[in-house]
């Protein structure tokens, strides 16, 4: 058998990247490390069916606790575990504190059962389609907290901001809105409403491709140019790539190393058809 993440998680982890999109993957994981393997860990492939029954979540660019909520609802979940607290069945889902050596304040940590029918469910999370406030829904303000605050901080950071996302709309945050609604001749006020909001996305959607063409139609490399090329910068973010646009220098290079080794295949700078198929584009060549 080939070791695989179990079904019921493959289905969280793509409902969490349909609605935070942006959102840092530096600490996701689901295979155990040695320190895993040398003990019990869900981390560690099941000896039955080789299927690994936890996976760890990035919280930054997310709302950790609107999944934790999603989680502890779900009939496959067995515990999960943020920022020093664990959720788990045996107790009905109460929070207690976790005293394990690893906080958890950096991820996440989600395992489902190993009962057959539970790991392998394919029962939405109901993340992607949650209707709790998200970035859009009400005006931002300095001094906002919450998720909707985290998606700010992340699309801020797809730009370059370098903020710390903890869903805090603090002065760092409020001088990169201030000076963003600037450069964009909103404005300045450092109020995130419709108009920056929209200018925030329009700066953060990568480029529609030339009539005719769409991402993924050639390999793209150090010295390459164009739309494509654009796309990869987009996709991966101003954080890694450098400023959005068509020239694939250095910058580019380093930060589409950084995909690859994030995504675990051969960090070689290019982007050909195993780092297309990874940024889920089709390849047509």
């Amino acid at each position: 058998m080939t070791v695989h993440l179990a079904p019921a998680l493959r289905v969280l982890r793509e409902e969490i990247n349909t609605r935070w999109p942006h959102r840092d993957h530096a600490s996701d994981g689901w295979i155990g490390d040695a320190d895993h393997q040398a003990r019990r860990s869900d981390h560690n492939p099941d000896s039955d069916d080789d299927s690994v029954n936890a996976i760890d979540v990035d919280v930054d660019g997310i709302d950790p606790l609107l999944v934790v909520r999603h989680c502890v609802a779900h009939p496959s979940t067995q515990y999960v575990i943020y920022n020093r607290v664990i959720w788990s069945r045996t107790r009905r889902f109460a929070a207690a504190r976790y005293t394990g050596t690893n906080p958890h304040n950096k991820h996440l940590h989600v395992s489902v059962s190993h009962e057959r029918r539970l790991e392998d469910s394919k029962q939405s999370w109901g993340i992607a389609t949650s209707p709790a406030t998200r970035l859009g829904d009400r005006v931002l303000r300095p001094q906002a907290r919450g998720g909707d605050v985290r998606e700010l901080q992340t699309l801020a950071n797809c730009l370059g901001a370098r903020l710390v996302v903890d869903g805090v709309f603090g002065p760092k945050t409020t001088a990169w809105v201030r000076s963003f609604q600037k450069r964009e001749t909103l404005a300045v006020d450092g109020i995130v409403g419709p108009a920056t909001l929209a200018a925030l996305r329009a700066a953060t959607t990568p480029p529609k491709p030339q009539p005719g063409r769409a991402p993924g139609c050639r390999t793209v490399r150090r010295g390459s140019t164009g739309e494509d090329v654009a796309f990869v910068k987009r996709f991966i973010g101003a954080r890694w790539c450098g400023s959005p646009g068509p020239d694939f220098d250095e910058r580019t290079e380093a930060g589409v190393r950084w995909y690859q080794r994030m995504r675990g295949i051969a960090d070689d700078g290019t982007v050909g058809r195993i780092t297309w198929a990874q940024m889920g584009v089709k390849v047509t060549y």
